[in-house]
């Protein structure tokens, strides 16, 4: 048989039990009246979002998840190209000088989408020497569609002649951007080789 408790003992399990009690009471009041306003207020400036409950956390957080994995899709793309414009900025091989010419010219280009591009541009663009940049105008010229010369000439003007001198005379449409162009005017050992 057990021992009835004595009145003492019962009391001082009710103030342990009332102290317990009174600890758990600030500390929900401490996460009731700091904590989660300061969680709210994070996700608010986190998520651009207002967000009044906590039942609300599920859904703005797969708001701003949707919204993170697009921005992320985004920069791979633009990182993709600017891969791809790092890649035909370095020109080593004929066709990457070639490509480089190719996207000076797209981006020189005005409404009508023709553009003359001298030797000296080439010479800009791609690093090349004078004499090469001739070279490159007559191979250019030969190798990619939509891409012609035109030799230099004097012209007559209202105060006098002017010389124009020779140039590549490129219509961007013609050539369909970059891609296709350096796809047109590879050769067989992947332009590597030398005018």
């Amino acid at each position: 048989m057990e021992d009835p408790e004595t009145p003492d003992s019962l009391r001082a399990r009710v103030d342990a039990l009332e102290r317990q009690l009174a600890a758990m009471q600030a500390a929900l009041e401490t996460a009731t009246n700091r904590d989660l306003p300061l969680l709210k207020g994070t996700i608010r400036s986190l998520v651009a979002t207002d967000v009044e409950t906590i039942d609300e956390f599920p859904m703005v957080g797969a708001a701003f998840g949707e919204r993170v994995t697009a921005h992320g899709n985004r920069l791979d793309q633009l990182e993709a190209r600017v891969d791809l414009v790092t890649r035909q900025s370095d020109t080593s091989t004929k066709a990457e000088k070639i490509a480089a010419v190719l996207t000076f010219a797209q981006n020189k280009a005005d409404r009508t989408g023709k553009v003359a591009v001298t030797p000296a541009e080439i010479r800009g663009c791609t690093g090349v020497s004078r004499r090469y940049a001739y070279d490159l105008v007559e191979a250019i010229a030969a190798d990619v569609d939509g891409v012609r010369i035109r030799e230099s000439r004097q012209v007559k003007t209202g105060s006098g002649t002017k010389r124009k001198q020779k140039a590549l005379l490129v219509d961007c449409e013609a050539v369909h951007g970059l891609d296709d162009a350096v796809n047109s005017f590879t050769t067989a050992n992947g332009g590597d080789g030398e005018v």
